[in-house]
């Protein structure tokens, strides 16, 4: 049975990634992929915890590159990014979300596995942010 979960769970990731590469050059359908994971976040409450600040920041870096706001950002960051997001947002994917706490235990992982893959990616764009909240003050 776990041989079949993981296959189920590769075919959703699988999904989601071909999914990302179609609305990375979507602007209109990215923002609304962007809306539905905020909202997503922000109703999520204590169920989503343990993931709310990692699926913010892929939120958060699809956000400043749509907006040309930060462009240093790799195409397979990004692919994997959207498809992470692609993948937490939908409520049927290989563990529906409706099941209590195993529900989002696929969506942490791939989650996982995305800042993971990207954490130096996403490290830069994390110490973006913190320069563009904290400029230097010193002339």
């Amino acid at each position: 049975m776990q041989i079949n979960s993981q296959i189920r769970l590769n075919r959703y990731i699988v999904e989601a990634v071909t999914k990302a590469g179609t609305l990375l050059n979507d602007r209109r359908a990215l923002i609304g992929l962007i809306g539905s994971a905020s909202a997503k976040i922000e109703s999520g409450g204590g169920r989503i915890a343990s993931i709310k600040n990692d699926a913010a920041t892929l939120v958060e870096i699809l956000k400043a590159w749509i907006s040309g706001e930060y462009r240093e950002v790799p195409w397979s960051t990004l692919l994997l990014g959207t498809g992470a997001v692609i993948y937490f947002v939908n409520p049927f994917d290989a563990i529906p979300d409706i099941l209590p706490a195993a529900g989002l235990l696929d969506d942490a992982s791939v989650i996982g596995f995305v800042l993971a893959s990207a954490k130096n990616d996403i490290a830069k764009f994390r110490n973006h942010k913190t320069d563009t909240a904290h400029p230097d003050t010193l002339d």
